[in-house]
């Protein structure tokens, strides 16, 4: 059976886990990087160290979002050009990608090392820990080109139809990352530098990774020279589908530097760290869930198109269910074991404990996310990018930027804390009405003019 043909006929369950391992090994690699340098410093240099870090958190999400915008947009129209046989406009779609980064790239690094110190008091940093983060910083920007064409160039390895190759690139990256900070954190002792200097060596054998996928032509498509010059036209058409995408990432970008300001503020230099040994974990007991709603997303897509309606509500129940389970298993891993969770970043008692407790105040609404996430997964399958763009924008500027603003007011530190779930709450529960809303008119002027051709909708989902 092809490919395409199984979205529509195997059983939904099988084809969520089916398409989403790959999808999680990817990210939890990916996520690998943070978490490794948070480990060993933590562990090593110690709470000063972890809050420098933690620091520089929001200057990685911005590079993200640059990349998403990058990326997300030249994936669908190269994977259309594609599959319509039209290999040249694939090629220049690469290859004005491919330049526009890595342009976008080295200047945000530049621009960043002459704002260095503008950067680090922005996102909160004071004297006490302005030094280390400038020392992690500084090295990491001569690798933001590096990550971003790796980052941005499995986009368009993934439009090819190879996803593996693609979470290779993460794996490699993120293994590489732990071996090499634990030779320049442990064995060099370089501290906080050796824990940047292994994060853009681990970025640099990711991009040359994945610039040997077209260089062995692995591929269908290559860099060519004609190519490389960057087209405004093709950029007017990729970089509208990637502002989705690149404006929530900046929304987390935007809260990332309030929140480390308010700890700061509240907590001083102690609660910043214990954000950073927070983090750590958070970043990766939430990769399953966006795995899995990446999966739900592709098949809710193809079903759409086939109009296979009843499939539809199936694998939204499913995703559902899955996400639900895995968000009530993670609440009550940090419930009983945070303590023993967060030793894999400090073992500073005062720090341990104030981590724990903000762990556990964050994780009370975590069962809303997967509602949130999966809502979103399932408009974006819908083609709704408007709706998607709204409940990614409203979890952020509707509930989490009010309640940054009036809880720490009445509860200190702990109201710091207190804005995770209500974000998470107050999203999932937006995110739930519109699924409701959705359910109530599914097949109905929801899709609009989808009803007629039925059967010619379900060949042309087939070979999408």
């Amino acid at each position: 059976m092809h490919e395409p043909e199984r979205m529509g006929t195997q059983p939904i369950l099988k084809l969520l886990v089916t398409f989403a391992l790959p999808s999680i090994a990817g990210m939890v690699a990916n996520a690998l990087y943070n978490i490794v340098d948070r480990m060993f410093v933590g562990l090593i240099v110690g709470p000063e160290g972890l809050a420098a870090i933690s620091l520089c958190f929001s200057f990685m999400l911005f590079n993200m979002a640059v990349c998403l915008l990058f990326g997300v947009g030249a994936s669908p129209l190269m994977s259309i050009a594609l599959g319509g046989n039209d290999r040249p406009r694939a090629e220049r779609i690469l290859g004005t990608t491919a330049t526009s980064v890595f342009v976008a790239a080295c200047s945000i690094a530049l621009f960043s090392a002459w704002k260095l110190d503008f950067i680090l008091r922005l996102s909160g940093a004071g004297e006490t820990l302005l030094e280390p983060a400038r020392e992690y910083l500084e090295i990491i920007l001569w690798g933001i080109p590096f990550s971003a064409l790796a980052f941005t160039l499995n986009f368009c390895i993934r439009a090819e139809g190879r996803p593996a190759f693609a979470m290779g690139t993460q794996m490699l990256g993120a293994f590489s990352n732990i071996v090499l900070d634990a030779v320049f954190i442990i064995y060099l002792d370089m501290g906080i530098a050796g824990a940047a200097w292994g994060t853009i060596i681990s970025q640099g054998i990711a991009a040359v990774w994945v610039l040997s996928f077209y260089f062995r032509r692995l591929g269908v498509l290559r860099f060519r020279a004609k190519h490389l010059t960057p087209r405004l036209s093709l950029l007017g058409s990729t970089l509208p589908l990637g502002l989705s995408p690149f404006l929530t990432e900046m929304s987390f970008t935007f809260f990332f530097i309030l929140f480390n300001r308010a700890l700061a503020f509240y907590g001083g230099d102690l609660a910043v760290s214990a954000m950073g040994a927070f983090m750590g974990w958070d970043s990766l007991l939430f990769m399953p869930v966006i795995g899995i709603g990446e999966a739900a997303q592709t098949l809710f897509a193809y079903n759409y198109g086939a109009r296979f309606m009843k499939r539809i509500l199936e694998i939204l129940k499913w995703a559902l269910i899955l996400a639900s389970v895995y968000f009530i298993c993670s609440a009550l891993s940090v419930t009983f074991w945070a303590e023993k969770m967060l030793r894999l970043f400090t073992a500073d008692a005062e720090l341990l404990n104030m981590a724990a407790a903000g762990a556990r105040i964050s994780y009370a609404g975590v069962l809303f996310v997967g509602i949130a996430l999966i809502g979103i997964s399932f408009f974006q399958g819908l083609g709704k990018a408007k709706i998607c763009l709204f409940l990614n924008l409203a979890r952020q500027l509707l509930f989490l930027i009010p309640a940054l603003w009036f809880l720490p007011k009445i509860w200190g530190l702990s109201g710091v804390w207190y804005c995770f779930p209500a974000m998470d709450i107050g999203g999932g529960t937006l995110a739930l009405c519109f699924l409701l809303w959705a359910y109530k008119r599914l097949g109905l002027d929801l899709f609009e003019d989808r009803r007629e051709n039925q059967g010619e909708d379900r060949r042309e989902g087939s070979s999408a």
